[in-house]
C-alpha cells in the first residue's frame, strides 16, 4: 500500500500550482509538527527558514541532541527538504510547551506556502505522561490548557501574516485545530480555507452547539482509519472520511500507515466492527461515571503511572514490571480512591462484555440470515 513516503517520491516534483494542495499535504505538514525542533529554532521566531534549510540544520545536529518521537519523522523532514513541492516552504513561529503542574502539552508550527497561504500545524500527543493525561482530561473538562494555547497561537499567526489559512493536526493536534478555528473571531474564520483533523478526538455536546463550531463545519474535514479509537472519543460533526491503513487495530492511528492513491487517501465506506465495539464500550463507560468520578479515576490513574511508568524525562515506558509496580502502589491509596478506581474498572469491564454480547448476537443473526438465503 502506498503511503505519504511513496506520495513524496512520485508527486514531490509537482509544485502546488501544478497539483493543488490536498488533504494528503495536510497530513504531511501535520506529521512535520511531531519533529522536535528546540535545538535549531527559537520559540515564536517570526523569521522563516525553508524546509530545505531546516533539514540541513537537523542533519548537522550531534547525535546526542537529536530527539525524536519516531525515526520516520526525521526521514519525512529530509524528504521534504529535497522535493520540489515542499523544499521552499517556509517554517516559523515554532513553539513547544510542556507544563507538568498545569498538565499541559502544546506544540505548533507555522508554514508559509508558495501560493501565499498559511498552514498551521498542531502536534498531537507525544510520549510524555503530561500529554496523555491532558488527553484524558478531555473526558471530564469542557476545555484543556492546550486548546487555549492553540486558539491564542492561531490568533497570533493571523496578526503576523496576511493570507488565507489552513489548520490541521493529527490525534490531539486535530482536536486543537478544530477548537482554535471554532473560537476564532469571525474575521479570522473568514480567512480559513480548510480545517483538517486526522484521527483527532471530538468534543462535549456544549462545543458542538457553539455557534463558532457550527460556522466552520462546512470547512471541516475529519479523517479516521478503519479501526479508529482515538478519533471516535467524544462527539464531532462535519464531513468525515474513513481511510484504509496497512496496520491493524489501534496501530492504525499511525499516520504513516494510511493508504494513498494519486493525491488522495484510499477511503472506505465505514469503520470496522471492532472500532464500533470499542467506541460503544468507552461511551457506555464514561456515561455511567459522574464527572467528579471521572476526574478522580483519571488523576489517580496517572499519578500511579507517573510513579511507576515514566523515565527521567517524564516519558511513558511500558513494561510488565511497571504494570506490577502500579498495582502495588494502588494499595497505598485511600479507601475512597480505591473504590472509585475499582468502580471504574468494573464499569469498563461490564460495558465491554455487554457490547461484545450485543455484537455477538448481531453476528449470529447475520449468519442465520445467510443460511436461510442459501
Amino acid at each position: 500500500m502506498n503511503t505519504i513516503f511513496e506520495y513524496l517520491s512520485w508527486r514531490g516534483d509537482l509544485s502546488m500550482e501544478q497539483s493543488p494542495f490536498s488533504e494528503v499535504d495536510g497530513l504531511i505538514l501535520s506529521c512535520l509538527s511531531y519533529h522536535f525542533l528546540d535545538e535549531v529554532l527559537e520559540y515564536y521566531d517570526t523569521t522563516p527558514i525553508s524546509l530545505a534549510e531546516l533539514a540541513y540544520l537537523i542533519r548537522e545536529l550531534p547525535q546526542e541532541k537529536l530527539r525524536m518521537r519516531d525515526p520516520r519523522d526525521v526521514v519525512l523532514l529530509q524528504l521534504l527538504g529535497k522535493c520540489r513541492r515542499f523544499q521552499d516552504v517556509q517554517i516559523c513561529l515554532h513553539v513547544n510547551h510542556v507544563d507538568r503542574e498545569l498538565v499541559a502539552q502544546f506544540s505548533a508550527i507555522t508554514l508559509l506556502l508558495e501560493d501565499g497561504s498559511i498552514f498551521v500545524a498542531y502536534r498531537g500527543t507525544d510520549m510524555s505522561l503530561v500529554g496523555w493525561k491532558e488527553d484524558f482530561h478531555m473526558t471530564f473538562r469542557e476545555c484543556i490548557p492546550a486548546q487555549i494555547g492553540a486558539a491564542a497561537y492561531l490568533l497570533h499567526v493571523s496578526k503576523k501574516f496576511d493570507g488565507n489559512i489552513r489548520v490541521g493536526g493529527h490525534s490531539k493536534g486535530g482536536n486543537l485545530a478544530v477548537f482554535a478555528a471554532s473560537i476564532a473571531p469571525p474575521a479570522l474564520q473568514e480567512r480559513l480555507i480548510k480545517i483538517y483533523t486526522f484521527d483527532g478526538p471530538g468534543f462535549h455536546q456544549g462545543m458542538l452547539q457553539f455557534s463558532g463550531y457550527q460556522t466552520i463545519l462546512e470547512k471541516l474535514e475529519s479523517y479516521i482509519p478503519e479501526s479508529s479509537i482515538i478519533g471516535l472519543i467524544l462527539q464531532q460533526e462535519g464531513s468525515h472520511f474513513v481511510v484504509q491503513s496497512s496496520e491493524k487495530g489501534l496501530f492504525q492511528h499511525d499516520p504513516y500507515s494510511w493508504g494513498i492513491v494519486a493525491n488522495h487517501f484510499i477511503c472506505l465506506e465505514d469503520v470496522s466492527t471492532g472500532s464500533r465495539l470499542v467506541d460503544k464500550t468507552l461511551k457506555s463507560f464514561l456515561g455511567h461515571l459522574t464527572i467528579q468520578k471521572r476526574e478522580i479515576f483519571v488523576n489517580t490513574l496517572f499519578e500511579l503511572l507517573d510513579q511507576t511508568h515514566t523515565d527521567e524525562e517524564g516519558e511513558v515506558v511500558l513494561s510488565t514490571h511497571n504494570a506490577f509496580k502500579t498495582l502495588q502502589t494502588l494499595s497505598d491509596e485511600d479507601e475512597e480512591t480505591r473504590q472509585v478506581i475499582g468502580e471504574g474498572i468494573g464499569l469498563l469491564w461490564k460495558a465491554a462484555r455487554k457490547t461484545a454480547e450485543e455484537y455477538g448476537s448481531t453476528f449470529h443473526k447475520k449468519a442465520e440470515i445467510k443460511k436461510m438465503k442459501r
